[in-house]
């Protein structure tokens, strides 16, 4: 077929991915993305001397990323140095006690024996397995896949799939058949958080990240997982894409674009690696018509975040690379996140990331790059001042050690800077909830409806958010353009 062009809207991980992937395929292809920098939430953040990843710090089930390199005939090994985090991280519950997760089972049975008991430890293996069937069932039959219609969800052998595993039951009520203390339930069942969504409100299903976690382990590329964007980038580049910076869209119709300033850009088809709601709302034409503006039904959104990024000049020894903080009522801290955006909970749990642990190239001598992200309502919930407050104090007061006049640069992040700064719908830190109604077949399609040569890339299409998840929606949305022989 002869060489097609195509624009990528947003130099995102799945635009960049996208762009990889037809330039290999001898397309010219030109990304336009509105700020200086690419990656989206995955660019780097600095603060003096201290180097941050913006948003994504975990690196998780390794495939995808493999394929990405493999498909376009390199080795990831070639452009990426992995490191295996073991310990995964270290965990701080609200009463005082901790424990390491770890891929290593012979490891994890003797911290469970040691915190919780025989009994308990005892089912750890039971728990591993399944997950693992869980996993090699789910990935390839319900995620690394395009949906036509929800009919093909109950075709008889993925029903079968489905009601034999229990994947749509309750992860957390499930979970309790596994373990019975509650600092282990909390243990493998918040992996869910990493998709914006409670444990208590996710289906069985996504059980599949403890398993990545605990059966494939975190992995960690030099240099952060900016890294990531910028070697994918810099492929991209010599197979003869062109990025643009500072290119910002203001509305999409037909096979057109329009940046600010007035130019007009026409290619065979457009891919928008925009978060999928802003781009609904702000950018795309509706049908029959020049102009855009609103034409998406209303839909269902993720929890946001309060980010931190500090240089600290000093050591805090009792800190991993990742960590997790728990408070004494999880269930309460998410109702109040998710059901009832009253207001920030008295002892939220938090996540902190210490990569210089790892990598010291990315904080001087005698500094620690200290990245904290608290979970909290969007922006449903008008954030004060006097919120973000109370969670600042509450996380320096967990960190053991931690010594608030050793801060030698803070910058933070507010759901409401999310919102601006991404273009992110109500500051919605992790895209569209992961619900059941917003999951496989039911998740918004990488195609719009309303224009063929439109398609849709990033965290709030198929198959959903994380990194993992966005470069497989590259793959099918590279998918979606064979089906409409534009490849």
């Amino acid at each position: 077929m002869n060489s097609r062009n195509f624009i990528i809207v947003g130099a995102g991980l799945g635009g960049l991915a996208t762009a990889l992937r037809l330039s290999h395929r001898g397309h010219k292809v030109t990304i336009l993305e509105k700020n200086k920098h690419i990656g989206g939430r995955n660019s780097r953040v600095q603060v003096n001397e201290c180097d941050f990843d913006g948003g994504a710090s975990l690196m998780m089930m390794l495939d995808p990323f493999k394929s990405l390199f493999r498909d376009i005939g390199e080795r990831i090994e070639d452009h990426l140095e992995l490191k295996l985090c073991d310990p995964s991280y270290r965990v701080f519950f609200g009463d005082g006690s901790t424990i390491y997760g770890t891929p290593n089972v012979a490891t994890m049975v003797d911290q469970i024996e040691k915190l919780c008991g025989r009994d308990e430890a005892e089912r750890y293996g039971k728990l591993l397995g399944d997950l693992a069937e869980l996993y090699r069932l789910s990935i390839p039959n319900f995620v690394r896949r395009n949906y036509n219609s929800p009919l093909d969800l109950v075709r008889l052998d993925s029903l079968k799939t489905v009601l034999k595993h229990h994947m749509l039951s309750n992860l957390s009520k499930r979970m309790e058949g596994y373990v019975s203390d509650p600092r282990l339930r909390m243990l493998f069942s918040f992996q869910t958080m990493y998709l914006g969504l409670s444990p208590f409100d996710a289906p069985w299903v996504y059980a599949v990240l403890t398993y990545m976690e605990y059966g494939e382990g975190i992995w960690y590329p030099m240099g952060g997982l900016s890294t990531i964007n910028e070697k994918i980038s810099e492929l991209a580049v010599a197979k003869g894409v062109e990025i643009r910076t500072e290119a910002e869209v203001t509305s999409i119709s037909g096979n057109t674009v329009t940046l600010v300033g007035g130019e007009v850009l026409s290619a065979d088809a457009i891919i928008c690696n925009n978060d999928l709601p802003y781009a609904e709302k702000q950018l795309v034409a509706p049908s029959g018509s020049s102009t855009n503006k609103g034409a998406a039904k209303e839909r269902r959104y993720s929890c946001s975040a309060y980010t931190m990024y500090l240089d600290y000049e000093g050591e805090l020894p009792e800190l991993k690379h990742h960590n997790i903080f728990f408070g004494n009522d999880f269930k309460g801290n998410l109702d109040g996140i998710f059901h009832q955006p009253m207001g920030v909970h008295d002892d939220p749990a938090f996540y902190c990331c210490v990569s210089s642990k790892t990598d010291a190239q990315r904080a001087p001598a005698g500094h620690e790059n200290v990245f904290i992200l608290v979970p909290c309502p969007n922006n449903d919930y008008d954030m004060k001042e006097s919120d973000l407050e109370r969670m600042r104090r509450h996380v320096f007061s967990r960190i053991p050690g931690f010594d608030e006049t050793k801060i030698r640069g803070m910058v933070t992040r507010t759901p409401k800077d999310w919102e601006e700064e991404y273009h992110l719908d109500k500051g919605a830190t992790f895209g569209l909830a992961h619900d059941f109604w917003q999951s496989v077949c039911f998740r918004p399609d990488n195609r719009c409806k309303t224009n063929p040569h439109l398609f849709y890339v990033g965290a709030s299409t198929v198959p959903g958010n994380g990194l993992p998840m966005v470069l497989i929606s590259a793959e099918l949305v590279e998918k979606r353009l064979e089906e409409a022989n534009l490849l």
